[in-house]
């Protein structure tokens, strides 16, 4: 009895220092905490593709250029991704995050790219670099051509083509002056006589002449804008509720002074701008712009192209609708004028402004 008693004490024993050991292993075991390198493979390539955006970006004020301000933003951003990227104890979720947040200012700073101002609706513009040519793919090119600058009963021509002059950061032959009658003639397309309306020109007058027509499409049977009464942008449509007229009622444009001025028109609103700021808008004016019921030739510099005062109207209007009633051309220069079939946003008109007003 006392020998099997013994074996079962020396039988405990070795359980216990077993087990002892058994715990003091596992106690071990857990205080060990396995080392996890996190993947950064993306978030390097990632850093990579966006500073080689950055080093070929150009901040400005042009189509092409990003705002000013933009790069330094995103620097900023590359700046805090390369270091989670270069810190070994960084974990995976700072890691995702640092990618997470570089991608969003990547996406950022590409909003930030100055485009042209809408571009698909942009029916003819010219910049007057030369020529008279239109700049977009549209071929609304013009003619130069000489007008009429007399009084009813002896309209007579002006004799002169308009000329190439300095524009507004005074580099020559980049403008056209016009004067004596002289005024752009571009044949007529539909595409030109749209339902709305906006028209940006820089103006530069010498006079106070009620009749500075800037942009004119068949008289009072489409539209036409000009300055008139002391300098004041002015307005004409004819919509399928007849035809409006305003000015910007309170806008002027010194004499002798290069001025940004636009007007846009669509169902229901008018609006008028001058250097980028609006300053007038009207909600009386009602109707889709209606189409020309003869095809005429658009007019820059004159109320109607030479050849159509006084001819016999076939498209319906009254029989003196032509009738040349007294001198009514642009004395000044004008440059960079855009037609679009569509009534801008305010914030677009600011961007052409801004775009336009520096070289």
């Amino acid at each position: 009895m006392k020998r099997t008693n013994n074996f079962y004490l020396l039988l405990l024993s070795a359980l216990l220092v077993g087990l002892t050991a058994m715990f003091s292993a596992c106690k071990k075991d857990d205080s060990t905490t396995p080392t996890v390198t996190a993947d950064k493979t993306k978030l390097s390539s990632v850093i990579d593709s966006v500073n080689t955006i950055y080093s070929a970006a150009v901040e400005g004020t042009k189509p092409g250029t990003y705002a000013s301000g933009s790069k330094a933003t995103l620097k900023t951003s590359i700046d805090l991704a390369t270091t989670t990227k270069n810190d070994a104890a960084a974990t995976q979720a700072s890691v995702n995050t640092a990618l997470a947040n570089l991608r969003r200012a990547a996406a950022t700073f590409q909003n930030s790219l100055i485009q042209e101002v809408s571009v698909a609706n942009l029916m003819a513009q010219y910049k007057f670099n030369g020529n008279a040519n239109d700049a977009t793919t549209n071929g609304n090119n013009g003619t130069l051509k000489t007008g009429p600058t007399g009084p009813a009963t002896a309209p007579g021509d002006g004799g002169q083509l308009p000329v190439l002059a300095a524009d507004r950061f005074g580099n020559a032959n980049q403008a056209y002056e016009f004067n004596k009658g002289a005024y752009i003639e571009i044949p007529y397309k539909a595409s030109l006589n749209p339902q709305a309306i906006t028209i940006s020109a820089w103006v530069y007058r010498f006079d106070n002449n009620a009749d500075n027509y800037i942009v004119s499409l068949n008289r009072w049977n489409s539209y036409k804008f000009q300055l008139q009464d002391f300098g004041k942008p002015f307005l004409t449509v004819t919509t399928t509720k007849g035809i409006s007229d305003r000015d910007d009622d309170s806008g002027i444009v010194a004499v002798n002074t290069w001025t940004h001025v636009a007007s846009s028109y669509v169902d229901g609103t008018m609006k008028f701008y001058i250097n980028g700021k609006l300053i007038k808008t009207y909600t009386d004016v009602t109707g889709n712009l209606t189409a020309a019921p003869q095809n005429v030739n658009l007019a820059i510099g004159q109320q109607l192209p030479k050849d159509v005062y006084n001819s016999k109207p076939t498209g319906g209007q009254a029989a003196d609708y032509f009738q040349y009633y007294s001198a009514a051309y642009y004395k000044g220069r004008l440059d960079d004028i855009r037609i679009y079939n569509k009534a801008l946003s305010d914030a677009e008109v600011t961007s052409i402004y801004t775009i336009e007003s520096t070289q």
